[in-house]
């Protein structure tokens, strides 16, 4: 069985490797080979169409990654193509509906428009709705852009389609851990991995925040994969935040239900996005008490009890300023306190400070500790990077309870 991928993109903006190798992985981790990738240009109608009509007699499993980013219709394509009427699917319209109103959003009513002998990929994050057709040609799969919405519905529903097709014999684990990629590829890389025939990994890495897909052959045998599994996770387990598929947010917030615990943030140069994350989560409310943007010096004096003298000699961007910021919050009645100050740059706050100094402190009643990091990046990045790293301290906070 041969097995092709075709991307689209934007020409006209700088080239991200790192998404097209991560996106590949998605497949490579699920145990699917990809013989030949093609990435045209998101404007390229008649190249698509082209390229469609080979592949169709030089494949057996076609996907095509990036269907809502196109400038032409390519559904239209699609169903001129393999000569098949496209409809209104009432699943894939259920679906649409519902996401249109979680995220408070109108997506183009052709999203819900389906190959009449499609099969729907639903998409619970964004709009596009995939769509699986399998003709006495070709398995096509067609997908949105978006990586999160990629992985996803390649885990949930074409991978499991296309292993019982295809024949493929993988089973794969998934890891999330949070930290030194190095650390982590010298543990995967040890012997007592890379000899067992049959195993291999993938990492996909965000803004600090790290899937590790495991995958082994079928003929692993399960006490196998338990002791590999083992020594993994034994390596790593001060940076392993789930042993499945999860956010950091998630995580976090079904740490806070479980242990019955409301948590506060207190925020500068994160602007909110912290608390954003966990009231993504529905029934969040049982959880959060309350989320400062606390931006301003006078903010962090007047709300959170931070000290002028300590404002005024160690600066705002500094540890004693993030501990008396997370104080602040546990005098009002949470049970952990989360609190960020940094520089997230273009320039530096007017001190000898550099672009990327952050300090976090996350805390109980019993406690509060302060981390400090020198992160690197644009402002978007060094941005993100601290909110995940802020999650994943309370995450860190709450198992070691």
């Amino acid at each position: 069985m041969k097995s092709a991928l075709i991307f689209f993109r934007n020409v006209k903006t700088e080239f991200d490797g790192n998404y097209f190798a991560n996106a590949l992985s998605v497949f490579g981790s699920g145990g699917l080979d990809i013989d030949t990738i093609e990435i045209l240009s998101y404007a390229d109608d008649l190249g698509f169409k082209r390229r469609l009509l080979e592949f169709k007699e030089m494949f057996d499993n076609l996907i095509i990654i990036g269907g809502d980013t196109v400038r032409f219709n390519l559904k239209n394509i699609i169903a001129e193509t393999f000569d098949t009427p496209l409809v209104e699917n009432e699943n894939a319209r259920s679906f649409l509906d519902a996401v249109s109103k979680a995220n408070a959003i109108n997506y183009p009513e052709d999203f819900a428009l389906l190959p009449i002998e499609g099969v729907v990929i639903p998409n619970i994050y964004g709009g596009f709705q995939g769509f699986i057709l399998d003709t006495t040609d070709i398995t096509l799969s067609v997908l949105p852009f978006d990586y999160k919405e990629v992985k996803t519905m390649t885990d949930k529903y074409v991978l499991p389609y296309l292993e019982n097709k295809l024949g493929i014999k993988k089973t794969r684990l998934t890891l999330k851990y949070f930290g030194d990629v190095k650390k982590l590829k010298q543990t995967l890389n040890q012997p007592e991995l890379l000899l067992e025939q049959g195993f291999y990994y993938t990492i996909f890495e965000k803004y600090g925040d790290i899937t590790v897909d495991l995958l082994f052959d079928y003929e692993t045998p399960e006490e196998r994969k338990k002791e590999m599994v083992r020594y993994i996770v034994s390596n790593l387990k001060d940076n392993i935040y789930a042993e499945y598929d999860v956010s950091l947010s998630e995580r976090l917030f079904d740490l806070l239900k479980l242990r019955n615990l409301k948590l506060s943030t207190a925020e500068s140069f994160t602007g909110g996005r912290v608390i954003s994350e966990i009231i993504k989560n529905s029934g969040a409310s049982a959880c959060v008490n309350e989320g400062i943007v606390s931006y301003s010096n006078q903010s962090k004096l007047s709300r959170l009890g931070v000290k002028d003298a300590d404002l005024k000699t160690q600066g705002a961007v500094s540890a004693v300023v993030a501990y008396q910021m997370a104080v602040g919050l546990l005098k009002e009645g949470c049970d952990i306190a989360v609190s960020t100050t940094g520089i997230a740059g273009p320039q530096s706050d007017n001190t000898d400070k550099p672009v990327g100094l952050c300090f976090i402190a996350v805390g109980m009643k019993d406690g509060v500790h302060t981390y400090k990091y020198k992160l690197s990046g644009s402002r978007e990045e060094i941005t993100e990077t601290a909110k995940n790293t802020a999650l994943f301290l309370a995450i860190k906070k709450l198992k070691n309870i």
